[in-house]
């Protein structure tokens, strides 16, 4: 059983806990790989992330002494300093071999604790430049959507997180059939091969993304399509497009100073309104309410 354990700062990106989840949530089923998942902070109480939700935590920095992986999510701020405490456990970590990931911004804790010293780090355009001046004994990948460095991983932005956790989880499944790390049965014989169709969606979401396009891009009949992608994830190829639009919308609030309208056209909705309603539909808040939500939490740090 491969021992995951997240580090949770005070304002941790909602959306990266999710992926990392998912990624790494307990699978027991026959067969298939499997993880023990923790999370940890700074005194092992209970931790608020960015828009305010209350994340119960396994235990503090001790626990990282037994991780094969320790991950640090995304988080609002760039500017908090990492404590002695937390750095002396990321290099221990390190060390004694676990596999390091620091998810989008979570890459500043990394190269602050000093694991990423002379190594190279995936940094998202929005910030590789603050990076770049605050860490110059790390050299940024412009444009990589993530990076490995001897044993220490990092990714750009959501797109990027994505594709690493993919990638990482991947490999953890050598030897084992990709059809166990699904969400739903496959078919005798199938795989996991709509994997790339859904990264090149993570990449291209400001595109209209019809059911035409991607059954054309997947070679599969529409039918097919989305028989298969209910199979490997529980939704159709609509539903699934829409949660990726929300989840990179919340990340573009909290994190960027764009109008809602920007936003809502980056992430492939007609505009505003369009993000308004589908928004409020799958949160219960508006886009503007998110991001002063995730403001107010990061003034509280």
């Amino acid at each position: 059983m491969r021992k995951v354990v997240v580090f949770v700062p005070e304002g941790a990106v909602l959306l990266d806990l999710g992926m990392v989840s998912r990624a790494f949530e307990d699978d027991l089923s026959e067969g298939a790989v499997r993880y023990q998942l923790r999370y940890a902070c700074l005194n092992g109480q209970n931790v608020r992330t960015s828009n305010r939700l209350l994340i119960e935590t396994h235990g503090g920095l001790e626990l990282l002494r037994y991780a094969d992986t320790v991950v640090v999510p995304a988080f609002t701020s760039v500017n908090r300093s990492v404590t002695v405490e937390l750095a002396a456990a990321l290099q221990a970590a390190r060390a004694a071999g676990a596999r390091v990931v620091g998810l989008s911004t979570g890459a500043f804790v990394l190269a602050e604790a000093g694991v990423l010293n002379d190594g190279v780090a995936a940094v998202s355009a929005e910030w590789a430049d603050v990076f770049a001046r605050r860490f110059p004994q790390v050299d940024v990948a412009p444009g990589a959507p993530y990076a490995e460095w001897e044993g220490v991983c990092t990714s750009s932005d959501t797109a990027g997180t994505v594709a690493l956790l993919r990638h990482l989880t991947r490999r953890d499944s050598e030897g084992f059939p990709v059809r166990l790390l699904s969400n739903g049965s496959l078919k005798s014989g199938e795989t996991d091969s709509l994997s790339a169709l859904r990264e090149w969606i993570v990449h291209n979401l400001e595109s209209p993304l019809s059911l035409g396009e991607l059954s054309a891009r997947a070679h599969l009949s529409q039918r097919t399509l989305i028989r298969r992608f209910r199979a490997e994830t529980g939704l159709s190829p609509g539903q699934w497009i829409l949660a990726r639009r929300i989840d990179t919308a919340k990340t573009l609030l909290e994190t960027t100073q764009d109008t809602v309208d920007q936003i809502a056209r980056s992430v492939g909705f007609s505009g505003a309104s369009t993000l308004r309603d589908h928004f409020k539909r799958m949160t219960g808040v508006t886009p503007a309410n998110y991001r002063e939500s995730a403001r107010y939490a990061e003034q509280q740090q």
